[in-house]
């Protein structure tokens, strides 16, 4: 199992990030847990990617967004895999 601990600023909920453009970002619940399986990964690396002035502008650098992106096509892998966000 791989794990990694996102960076401190990575919480685009709490930044305003806008729900209509990024709509899988705006799911991640800072507070509570947040499952994305193969199909919602692949939606969050496209909100990454198109994101990433939204998230520079929040404080996350770019080594912080690969990591996540790396997670997440992990998960799209192989099949039964999951990305977990943990909250607060």
């Amino acid at each position: 199992m791989d794990k990694t601990v996102a960076h401190v600023n990575f919480n685009p909920v709490m930044k305003g990030v806008d729900a209509k453009q990024f709509p899988t970002m705006a799911s991640l619940d800072p507070y509570g847990d947040t499952v994305l399986n193969y199909l919602q990964c692949g939606f969050l690396i496209g909100e990454l990617r198109e994101g990433a002035e939204f998230l520079a502008a929040s404080g996350v650098d770019e080594d912080a967004v690969q990591n996540l992106v790396r997670m997440c096509e992990l998960v799209r892998a192989k099949p039964h895999r999951h990305l977990v966000f943990i909250g607060d």
